[in-house]
């Protein structure tokens, strides 16, 4: 045999990286795989920019009667423009499964817990709570 240890070096270092890969994927997540996100309820015609720029309610506010503050554009938007609820975070945009549970949270800040669907970056729901 030339040298056993560069043979072990080569069978560990992979197993040492796919170990260590398997722990950074799954850091923030409970043992069943849920995860919980912090932002704000929001709709899904202003958080992909349908009908503003900002990823806000902001230009809805200014513009549209009847959406004066985040909760009833949000409100508005999902009941009379088609848009369904998000979960809008500093980053990231996520669509929620459960359409009926946001609806007491729009426009507020909460908590979502539930298990991501990273393909279609949706969240399927188990509880949402108000984040103080």
């Amino acid at each position: 045999m030339k040298n056993p240890l560069k043979y072990k070096a080569i069978i560990a270092i992979p197993v040492i990286f796919l170990a260590l890969a398997s722990y950074s994927y799954s850091a923030g997540k409970d043992k069943d795989g849920t995860i919980t996100v912090s932002g704000a309820i929001s709709d899904s015609q202003c958080a992909f920019n349908v009908h503003s720029d900002s990823r806000s309610h902001e230009w809805m506010e200014k513009k549209v009667e009847g959406a004066g503050d985040d909760r009833s554009c949000t409100l508005r938007c999902v009941k009379e423009m088609g848009g369904k609820y998000v979960l809008v975070t500093k980053k990231d945009v996520y669509r929620l499964n459960n359409q009926t549970l946001p609806e007491k949270f729009a426009g507020a800040k909460v908590k979502v817990t539930g298990t991501l669907d990273a393909k279609t970056n949706t969240l399927d729901v188990i509880k949402i709570e108000e984040d103080k």
